[in-house]
């Protein structure tokens, strides 16, 4: 599971091989029983169902990390905040069809950045908070467009983004986005269908 989830029926088929049988209710009881004892690590097993292929996967999320530090192993300041502008970019599609909304690469490369992205942009509680966003608005202006091009490239090779199959040259919210940044992911303006089909699935 390099990318901290899998499929579910993936998850089933490790199940079956290691029990012998293959029992959704015995496999849930097992998520559950893992959760209780995973709890005081601030780790959890979560399942989804993924709505650009109707599919459901199981990951790993990390319960005590705030939404930013969840992207801090491999990602610079500036690319995180680049990161929050795709993913509303995305989010706010008014051409969004159940809930799936997308952006061609174009979009996400030439997008305006000169104001905070929605999921960052409340109103900070002190000095070191609000200097901390200023520089993130800082470092991400100092991007490049191959910068950019590249962070793309590896939010689809982490799962944080994907190449969507319904429009060509799109990129959609990946799964791992869906699973680990679902409060940040509520806080954009959504259009009303957006909105009321991602909360029936987080």
């Amino acid at each position: 599971m390099r990318k901290s989830y899998m499929l579910e029926s993936a998850a089933l088929d490790t199940f079956e091989q290691l029990t012998g049988h293959r029992n959704g209710e015995d496999f849930r009881a097992l998520l559950a029983e893992q959760n209780r004892e995973m709890d005081t690590l601030g780790l959890q097993l979560r399942s989804m169902r993924y709505l650009p292929d109707n599919q459901t996967y199981v990951g790993i999320i990390n319960t005590m990390s705030d939404e930013p530090s969840k992207l801090a192993t491999h990602y610079s300041i500036g690319q995180r905040e680049y990161f929050k502008h795709v993913l509303e970019a995305i989010a706010v599609d008014p051409d969004a069809q159940a809930g799936v909304g997308s952006a061609t690469g174009m979009q996400l490369l030439n997008m305006d950045l000169s104001r905070p992205a929605a999921a960052g942009a409340q109103q900070q509680e002190d000095e070191a908070a609000a200097a901390a966003q200023a520089a993130a608005v800082a470092a991400l202006r100092k991007l490049t467009m191959g910068e950019k091009e590249q962070t793309l490239k590896q939010l689809v090779a982490d799962g944080w983004l994907r190449h969507s199959t319904a429009r060509s040259g799109h990129y959609c919210i990946g799964v791992r986005s869906f699973l680990e940044l679902s409060d940040m992911l509520l806080e954009f303006d959504l259009p009303a269908a957006t909105k009321q089909a991602w909360e029936n699935i987080i």
